[in-house]
């Protein structure tokens, strides 16, 4: 059985010994294989309700952000009701000190949307898909380099922390996880589909599992005849009755995180991402050791 506190010191000499190439080997790790990315937009300006034909925004005329609704065809402006756009503008200019043809010209497409509640929806409906579409691309395009350029990449690191744990290795080492380049694509691939299939299910099922897949990285980059699907096996393998100890040698971290966080980030840089990729390292040829 292995010792939690021995893969750790191990793991520290071995960072420190070769500390601004891991420093930028861990850096690049953090970037490429970081877990996932979400994507929320939001509207400016306003809201549209739903069932009755509602519009809500903020006009800014003189520094002072008013609020207008138009509900049913009718502007309401500070607790007054009005038939149409040209009364409120008045109200509005009255209220604010502006003359009416000012906020006119100021809030041309606000008076537009005011004035047609049902072109505004439209608009904003159009706006949203826009929205949404490029979200999808960005997306898509996300999820082709993570494919073919951030996983090899993931290997590639990998693979200079393992040779790295012997003696200090070059950054030249990551660009190994580009050769076999299919095999490690594929491989990576599968791993990805598995995890978010389990992902499905429940958050616990998928975060379990993700450690049954922790040591493929290091399979692929430690034996370049391994098939893809043999590595993944290999890796339920190794981690079988290791997962929950590897749970809590990640947990032994937490307090570096928590300083990294202090320090914006500067800490987990320049020390816990090199220390923690060094000590996972350290984990796979305890684990190799073991089989």
């Amino acid at each position: 059985m292995w010792d939690r506190k021995e893969l750790k010191r191990r793991g520290k000499a071995a960072f420190k010994a070769n500390y601004w190439k891991s420093v930028i080997a861990a850096l690049l790790l953090v970037i490429f294989a970081a877990g996932s990315a979400a994507y929320s937009a939001r509207s400016a300006g306003g809201q549209i309700g739903s069932g009755d034909t509602v519009t809500e925004t903020q006009v800014t005329v003189n520094g002072q952000e008013i609020d207008v609704t138009m509900e049913n065809g009718k502007v309401v402006f500070n607790g007054t009701t009005y038939d149409n756009v040209q009364d409120a503008i008045t109200a509005i200019g009255d209220a604010t000190g502006a003359d009416p043809e000012s906020i006119r010209q100021i809030n041309d497409l606000i008076g537009a949307m005011q004035a047609d509640p049902e072109g505004a929806k439209s608009a904003l409906t159009l706006l949203g898909a826009a929205i949404l579409g490029i979200g999808l691309v960005i997306t898509v395009v996300g999820a082709v380099l993570r494919v073919f350029v951030f996983n090899p990449i993931e290997i590639g690191c990998r693979s200079f922390f393992l040779r790295n744990s012997e003696s200090p290795a070059e950054l030249s080492e990551i660009k190994t996880g580009f050769s076999p380049y299919g095999r490690n694509v594929v491989a990576l691939l599968l791993r990805g589909i598995y995890l978010f299939l389990w992902s499905l299910l429940c958050i616990i099922p998928g975060l379990i599992k993700s450690y049954s897949y922790r040591m493929v990285p290091y399979i692929l980059a430690d034996d370049p005849t391994i098939s893809g699907k043999d590595a993944i096996t290999l890796s339920r393998q190794m981690m079988d009755g290791n997962k929950w100890k590897a749970f809590v040698l990640d947990l032994s971290f937490l307090g570096w995180h928590l300083l990294s966080a202090v320090t914006l980030g500067l800490v987990g840089i320049f020390y816990v991402f090199p220390y923690m990729s060094a000590t996972d390292a350290e984990l796979y040829r305890e684990l190799k050791a073991q089989q």
